[in-house]
């Protein structure tokens, strides 16, 4: 008898949190059923992915640091004798370039300007973040922050001095912090989407008519999301794939110059804005939330629904503990890559085309390591927390692998090597960041979505600083392998935090948060 009153228990949780049952309408009165998502809004959304990621891959991943410091030092001057122009030619050239009173060095300029933007980003997430969740605003900040680092992207081609140098670095703050902030609102449609796609909400019904349980529910919920999120990452990459290509045709015709690179760049950030103004502003769903309050202030709410949120925190713990493993996680794998594009420059001297190669390699072979762990999760039935430490174990091996190469044999000892291990890193990068953020979808309370994975990027960003900054200090003074010690560390100690993670209380947890915390009850 008391097992049954659980399930009748466990059976309304669910229909609550999915929305299915109104608590307010009068008994027997059912609310409208729930309009399934068509294979265009599916489409719309997707191709917001091939919209924005060229940006990171041709961007962020590969040529706006160099543009950045090869614009820098063409205004610089040699740190020896400020007199004396920098000569960019000279081997191991070393200069620094005047910003307002300050004079920073031309190779750490890109470093401060991502570091800045990563500032404003917090500032950004968390200011828009909760505002997000209501009404159809989630698609219009999306829109927002697309058209804003499309149009500060596309904007590089204007730079034809040096002496605009600061520019770029302004245009790369703006458009890193766009990029971040609509990638956000993008994250947050995956669990909304999964919700309404036509096959969970049929296994929804046979749950609640008895002719299926909820566990089924459950199951179909989580393969839905990660189809959508490993779909998302398999055209995003290949798009950047394209992008970077084409790129790198440009500035090759170009004679390898800095405003060949800038015009890739500028180029991503075109495609950035047709797609988006086009297909994704007319087929993405808006998915709307429940309405704002009339008399919300509108600056100070998303500050005061975090603010309660945090003061709710040990009522969502499986939660919160996956972000404290997705702050050491995602500081670790890209330790791992950015360790290994050093050795690859400064240990074996690849030059620009080589390291062109590598930057094409590590998002092709994310685009097949997508699909490859989506297979073999349907292969074996993995959950996404199963997915998640079976990838992430397979990271240790890179860390492990460069540290065997103390031995001379093999292990990054040879350049040949570099191109594996990139390819490896690449197998895995998609697939970590697609089932870590549907597994964080699984823990968060409906409703809440854009506030929570606003949460989800300020972990992944307010960590960047440290990998960087502890494998800079071991190397400053040793050999490059012994940096990889710290994201071997890195890599590991989420393995335990994740493995601790009760998913099933998460969910249960999350759905009694959904009902418990509407801004009517917390007096918003």
């Amino acid at each position: 008898m008391g097992s049954s009153k659980e399930g009748e228990v466990a059976a309304a949780a669910h229909q609550a949190e999915l929305g299915s049952i109104d608590t307010n309408t009068k008994e027997g009165q059912q609310k409208p059923a729930e309009k399934a998502l068509t294979k265009r809004e599916i489409q719309g959304w997707l191709a917001y992915s091939a919209a924005a990621e060229p940006y990171s891959v041709v961007g962020v991943s590969a040529l706006l640091p160099i543009i950045l410091e090869a614009l820098a030092s063409k205004h610089g001057y040699k740190n020896s004798d400020r007199s004396i122009p920098c000569d960019t030619k000279e081997v191991d050239y070393q200069c620094d370039v005047q910003v307002g009173s300050m004079w920073l060095d031309t190779a750490s300029f890109s470093l401060y300007c991502v570091s800045v933007s990563v500032l404003l980003q917090a500032l950004v997430f968390i200011s828009t973040g909760a505002h997000a969740d209501h009404g159809k605003n989630r698609k219009a900040f999306l829109m927002m922050w697309a058209v804003i680092g499309s149009i500060a992207t596309a904007l590089f081609a204007a730079i034809r001095s040096a002496s605009l140098f600061w520019l770029a670095g302004v245009l790369v703050m703006i458009s890193n912090v766009a990029f971040g902030a609509s990638w956000v609102q993008y994250y947050a449609f995956i669990p909304a989407m999964a919700r309404v796609h036509e096959d969970v909400i049929e296994a929804r019904q046979q749950a609640e008519a008895g002719t299926s349980t909820w566990e089924h529910f459950e199951e179909m919920r989580d393969r839905i999301a990660n189809t959508l999120s490993t779909h998302s990452m398999g055209v995003g990459y290949a798009a950047g794939v394209i992008l970077l290509i084409i790129a790198a045709g440009i500035t090759l015709a170009l004679g390898k110059s800095t405003y060949g690179m800038q015009l890739g760049v500028a180029l991503s950030g075109l495609w950035w804005f047709i797609v988006s103004v086009t297909f994704v502003l007319k087929y993405m769903p808006s998915l709307p939330g429940e309405p704002l309050g009339q008399n919300v202030n509108l600056l100070a709410y998303s500050w005061v629904r975090l603010y309660k949120t945090l003061r709710s925190a040990r009522s969502l713990v499986e939660t919160f503990k996956f972000l404290v493993a997705w702050f050491i996680l995602s500081d670790g794998y890209s330790t791992i890559i950015s360790l290994a594009i050093f050795m690859g420059k400064k240990k074996f001297l690849m030059d620009d085309v080589e390291l062109m190669i590598g930057a094409i390699a590590v998002p092709f072979s994310a685009m097949i390591g997508s699909y490859l762990w989506l297979l073999i999760q349907r292969r074996f039935g993995l959950s996404s927390k199963s997915m998640v430490l079976a990838i992430s174990s397979a990271y240790v091996l890179v860390p492990i692998y460069a540290l065997v190469g103390f031995s001379d044999v093999f292990g990054l000892v040879h350049k040949i090597e570099v191109w594996p291990v990139l390819v490896y890193f690449g197998l895995m990068l998609g697939a970590i960041q697609s089932y870590c953020r549907v597994l964080f979808g699984a823990l968060v309370p409906k409703g809440h979505e854009s506030e929570f994975f606003s949460l989800y990027g300020i972990t992944d960003k307010s960590s960047s600083w440290l990998g960087p900054l502890i494998t800079g200090a071991i190397i400053a003074h040793n050999d490059t392998r012994y940096g990889f010690i710290f994201p071997l560390c890195m890599m590991v100690a989420p393995l335990f935090i994740i493995a601790w993670i009760d998913v099933d209380k998460g969910i249960r947890d999350a759905e009694r948060f959904a009902q418990d915390h509407s801004d009517s009850k917390d007096g918003l």
